[in-house]
């Protein structure tokens, strides 16, 4: 991708992330790039083009902060822990506008949206299962893709505020974040996995 298109979906990405995506217009990405509007649309064809590359670069990242799975420095539990840390200035930031938007102007986008990440986030999962059984941190008779997709359920039911769990304000805050992680620990988890996630706590306190 050309460096410019790449940093107009940067900026575009951000500006939907902090203001939803009906609010924001055309002119206010030119005007955030410092271009003319001219200029961005020798780019980007148009507005629901760019929301699509948008979500695109979305998964992107995603798959960047899922990669922390693959790491073999790290036992089953410390990818976890890490993941939080990746996963925490992203969930400072949270805001639902974004999301209310997608299910009402882009359904078919956000669906797609979904999809993809249901794949890559289930392979890291089981990835991760396998890998905590290897370490016996997790219990040996877990069934790997029944606890991935409870995995991926919180992952995607509870951060999604429309379905009125949580506040906005408890989205964004990393206790609830931590919380899921023991939930999930206390049911996988062997003797020596359960010492190793109180020695983490301890750590990241």
């Amino acid at each position: 991708m050309e460096e410019k298109r790449l940093e107009i979906i940067e900026s575009s990405l951000k500006l939907f992330c902090q203001y939803g995506i009906k609010s924001i217009s055309m002119d206010d990405i030119a005007r955030e790039l410092g271009m003319s509007k001219k200029t961005l649309y020798q780019h980007i064809d148009d507005k629901n083009k760019l929301v699509e590359e948008a979500l695109e670069l979305a998964n992107m990242k995603d798959i960047e902060v899922m990669a922390v799975f693959k790491r073999s420095d790290l036992n089953a539990i410390e990818q976890f822990f890490e993941f939080k840390k990746l996963m925490e200035p992203h969930i400072g930031q949270y805001q639902p506008t974004i999301l209310f938007d997608l299910k009402k102007y882009y359904p078919a986008l956000l669906n797609d949206f979904k999809e993809k990440q249901k794949e890559f986030i289930m392979e890291a999962y089981i990835a991760n299962i396998k890998k905590g059984k290897q370490e016996e941190l997790y219990h040996e008779d877990i069934n790997d893709s029944i606890i991935a997709r409870l995995l991926l359920a919180h992952h995607l039911f509870t951060f999604d505020d429309t379905n009125g769990l949580f506040s906005v304000n408890e989205l964004r805050n990393m206790e609830l974040f931590s919380e899921v992680f023991k939930y999930h620990f206390r049911g996988v988890c062997t003797e020596n996995g359960l010492k190793e996630v109180e020695r983490l706590f301890c750590e990241n306190q």
